[in-house]
């Protein structure tokens, strides 16, 4: 980026927000412009006086937590990349969260790598996922529509089926899928493994995420 990203940190122990912020600014040329307790102090700040880049926000906090402000970022229409810390591992409140918008996550425990790729991921990529390899597509717009052509390109019109499904909010299970497409679940099965295989990832969380990245899916 030509000049330093702008960040917002939502945590609700000052301790932690400090030495994250201490953290961030040392890693790359990210400023963090403001800190919230929690996601109310953030509603309560817009409209912002300075719009971030990026907003680096805690699942779990008191008063209003990363659900939560997910949901109020979503029904004001905030178009502001989250990227949220959390120590949860359901694959399914992942998901959720994904659905609400989040553009990646990350363990509160992770390495100060792990925390540099994924603030660059979302800033030039759009997302981050452990599980995807995805590209720092920075050549332009470009580069990002090819990017997306071919990867679209890669799916066959069942498999599209099989994501939307796999991406609705009713959760269906891999049976309940395999029911409303009127095939086995053997099929799939084999759907899940060729897309596991043809975009590296290895989860239900992961072929979500992709789904999404590539506008495979509207929610």
């Amino acid at each position: 980026m030509d000049k330093a990203a702008k960040l917002f940190l939502i945590d609700d122990h000052a301790v932690v927000r400090n030495g994250l912020k201490s953290l961030i600014e040392r890693l790359g040329d990210y400023q963090v412009i403001d800190e919230f307790d929690h996601g109310q102090q953030l509603m309560q700040a817009f409209p912002f006086k300075t719009q971030p880049n990026l907003i680096i926000m805690d699942l779990m906090m008191p008063v209003m937590d990363g659900t939560a402000t997910m949901k109020a970022l979503k029904e004001k229409e905030i178009d502001v990349p989250v990227l949220m810390l959390t120590l949860e591992t359901d694959e399914s409140k992942i998901i959720n969260l994904f659905r609400l918008g989040i553009r990646g996550y990350i363990p509160k425990s992770a390495s100060a790598d792990i925390l540099k790729k994924a603030i660059d991921d979302v800033l030039f990529t759009g997302y981050y996922h452990d599980e995807m390899m995805v590209k720092a597509l920075r050549g332009g717009a470009d580069s990002v529509i090819g990017e997306t052509e071919r990867i679209i390109a890669q799916v066959t019109e069942r498999e599209r089926t099989f994501l939307e499904l796999v991406c609705d909010e009713a959760e269906p299970t891999y049976e309940q899928i395999a029911d409303q497409m009127g095939v086995s679940r053997r099929t799939v099965d084999g759907y899940r493994e060729s897309l596991f295989r043809k975009f590296s990832v290895k989860s239900k969380a992961g072929l979500v995420v992709f789904a999404i990245k590539y506008g495979l899916v509207s929610l």
